[in-house]
């Protein structure tokens, strides 16, 4: 499985804009972790471009222009510290 990282910022956005963030990466994605308020981990067979733009679409709907928005994959050459261990357990197994 594909995993990317997706770094967002909606500034400050409405609770309605957070809904239909996530509604559009559980649309796409059955597995994710949010790592951070700012951060989540999906798993999908999808491009990190397709991921970027599904997202915008979904915020533009709700009138949002994200203030960051960064997709990129996670190889299996990956390093981290901190990870509770059901997030360590997830990402092992989305990269077995």
């Amino acid at each position: 499985m594909s995993v990317c990282l997706v770094l967002h910022d909606l500034a400050d956005a409405s609770a309605e804009a957070e809904k239909a963030f996530f509604e559009a990466i559980f649309e796409i994605a059955a597995d994710h972790w949010r790592v951070t308020p700012e951060a989540v981990l999906v798993g999908a067979e999808i491009t990190p471009a397709y991921l970027r733009d599904h997202l915008r679409q979904a915020l533009a709907s709700v009138g949002v222009v994200p203030a960051l928005l960064l997709v990129t994959r996670v190889s299996e050459d990956l390093a981290w510290a901190g990870l509770p261990a059901a997030s360590e357990a997830w990402l092992r197994e989305m990269l077995e």
